[in-house]
């Protein structure tokens, strides 16, 4: 059961697998602007943000697993789809569809492990949920980077095939949680009224801890290409291996936590900042790979840890709901991150992409020092 459980979170981080394709993409669409030719590889997450809120309702209505199953064919179906597309609003709606696919299966693949299982072993299962996740976008980016070189920018999403094989071990392997017939049904409205501060605090903190990912993610291609560190090629491969460094990660969760405990979320922030100035202050090739390697770990990291702590707010929704809001957060971070940073950059006209680096790097120093200012002041008291 655990293997099945785990194989649903290899295609939740998949939609940034095709970001090596940018540059293609803004060669084929030279009439949209680079934040619009950005938006396609973030655009999942839009639909992921309106179906988070619902997986809850949908799940108790029509079963959990039916609705993974559905989730996963929809992802599958219209992740391949462009394999066949040249417009630019058709491959954005197919990109659209795959969210709404990875929407119904997102929130129920990490709160189904606090469903099934308890303590030590839901800890650690929470850090190989979040290896598996990065194990996928690896597969998935390696992939689509092979193909990348061997064909055209359409074969890429050949990639969202995974989900076929994962839908049959769901439909075999998978358990119906049962049913808490004596937990009263809460409405939407009040659920939303029952959130608690600590909630709608990690949300945000995830939103804009992801815009510093994604935004180092989806940019690599073009800081690689202008500062002559390499081909389009060559930022493929970063972007396919740097999953690897999630997948290590997500295996060290849980002996990082009891290692660094309350201080993980400020030394995350300091290290992910560091990694961004890696990357910024990069002379070649290699140097400009190691800062994205260490921004993936410690994205996996932290993505963890908060999701970890959705079992520990106490209030009165359930754990899949604190675990949809905490994931509406990721999402938005996911896709605002090429706007807000194009916003900020364009503002300030400091749109070269080493620029979102060191905007990021500081930013993330700076709220790093103050986190552990505070960790250390809470603890003298």
């Amino acid at each position: 059961m655990q293997i099945a459980l785990l194989s649903i979170s290899l295609v939740l981080a998949t939609s940034l697998s095709v970001s090596a394709v940018v540059p293609k993409w803004s060669s084929a669409f030279p009439n949209f602007s680079h934040s619009s030719i950005e938006i396609l590889v973030t655009g999942p997450s839009l639909a992921v943000i309106f179906l988070l809120f619902f997986t809850d309702e949908l799940a108790d209505y029509f079963g959990t697993k039916k609705v993974l199953i559905t989730g996963l064919l929809i992802y599958g179906f219209f992740g391949t789809l462009p394999i066949i597309i040249t417009n630019y609003w058709l491959l954005l709606f197919s990109r659209i569809m795959l969210g709404v696919g990875l929407g119904l299966i997102n929130g129920l693949a990490v709160s189904l492990i606090g469903t099934f299982y308890d303590g030590e072993v839901k800890d650690r299962l929470m850090g190989f949920r979040s290896g598996f996740e990065m194990l996928g976008n690896a597969i998935c980016s390696y992939l689509a980077g092979f193909l990348l070189v061997i064909s055209n920018w359409h074969s890429i999403f050949l990639v969202y095939c995974i989900a076929f094989p994962i839908c049959i071990l769901v439909w075999k392997y998978l358990p119906e949680p049962e049913k808490n017939e004596a937990e009263p049904k809460i409405s939407f409205i009040k659920k939303i009224k029952q959130i608690s501060p600590d909630l709608i605090y990690l949300s945000i903190i995830i939103a804009l801890y992801q815009v510093t990912y994604v935004g180092s993610t989806v940019r690599i291609s073009e800081f690689v290409l202008q500062q002559h560190l390499g081909t389009v090629n060559d930022a493929a491969f970063i972007i396919s291996v740097a999953p690897f460094a999630g997948l290590i990660g997500g295996i060290l969760f849980s002996r990082i936590f009891k290692v660094f405990k309350k201080y993980i979320f400020a030394i995350t922030l300091l290290a992910s900042g560091i990694g961004q100035m890696i990357v910024a202050n990069s002379k070649s090739f290699m140097m400009s790979a190691v800062g994205m390697f260490l921004i993936t770990f410690l994205d996996t990291i932290f993505v963890s840890f908060i999701l970890n702590q959705a079992n520990q707010i106490k209030n009165k929704n359930s754990i899949h709901f604190n675990t949809s809001i905490l994931l509406v957060g990721s999402n938005v971070g996911i896709f605002i991150a090429p706007i807000l940073l194009g916003f900020i950059t364009d503002i300030f006209n400091i749109s070269a992409p080493i620029n979102s680096y060191l905007l990021c790097g500081y930013s993330l120093i700076i709220c790093g020092f103050i986190s552990l200012l505070f960790v250390k002041r809470f603890n003298n008291k």
